[in-house]
């Protein structure tokens, strides 16, 4: 027995250890650890087996069921795919379609657009025409007015500053013809008119004026009318 060991047994205990043979307890306590090793080695191998057993039937199952779980992914993408590239085909024949309609509508508008551009430059042309037509006939008339004073009545001289185109006889005033419509749209306010005033502006730049000498024959009541508007202003 190894020193500082103390092992305190019983009497029974005592008389067991001192009658049996030393030998024999000797090889049985080599036996039983050795049994002990290799139970605990095999239990520990039979552990590990069956860990990794339970593992690999685990992960079988789990592998089995995401590869189900991916053929019915697939399946259902491949069906959602086919709807998208049907869906996507369609959205474009539509489109087309569309696109030719667009186009041909814009023609057709262009069309119209340069259609009443052209209408509507030929209307300002003629509206141009028209006002330079009736600006030469107003000039024209009153050349003409001042011509057959001169004829009928030789003591109106028509070179009087005072015969001026832009004037009209207005509330016996000879007065310009803007500053005329501007009191007749005053008079027509005040006496409770509806009708709208409308503002003659003075001609300016007229083409086409006959001049002085051509023309000659007219109505002589218009010379009479000049001529005596002329005398009231002289008179005045």
């Amino acid at each position: 027995m190894r020193k500082e060991v103390e092992i305190k047994l019983s009497d029974p205990e005592v008389g067991v250890v001192e009658a049996a043979n030393l030998g024999l307890v000797m090889r049985a306590l080599n036996e039983y650890m050795a049994r002990g090793l290799v139970l605990s080695r095999r239990v520990t191998t039979m552990l590990q087996e069956e860990l990794s057993a339970g593992d690999k039937k685990k992960l079988v199952e789990e592998v089995a069921s995401l590869k189900t779980l991916r053929d019915s992914d697939q399946q259902s993408w491949a069906e959602e795919k086919k709807k998208l590239e049907a869906e996507v085909k369609k959205l474009k024949l539509s489109l087309t379609g569309a696109e030719k309609k667009l186009k041909a509508k814009q023609e057709e508008v262009d069309e119209v657009v340069a259609a009443k551009e052209a209408a509507a430059e030929e209307a300002a042309g003629e509206i141009f025409s028209l006002q330079q037509a009736v600006y030469s006939e107003h000039v024209n008339g009153f050349q003409k007015a001042l011509r057959q004073a001169d004829f009928l009545y030789k003591e109106v001289s028509v070179s009087d500053c005072r015969f001026n185109v832009n004037l009209d006889v207005y509330d016996n005033r000879m007065l310009d013809v803007a500053e005329i419509s501007r009191l007749r749209a005053e008079h027509e306010l005040a006496t409770g008119g509806n009708e709208e005033a409308i503002v003659v502006a003075s001609p300016v730049d007229v083409v086409g004026v006959v001049p002085d000498g051509e023309d000659g024959e007219g109505d002589a009541e218009d010379g009479e009318e000049v001529a005596e508007e002329g005398n009231d202003e002289v008179a005045d």
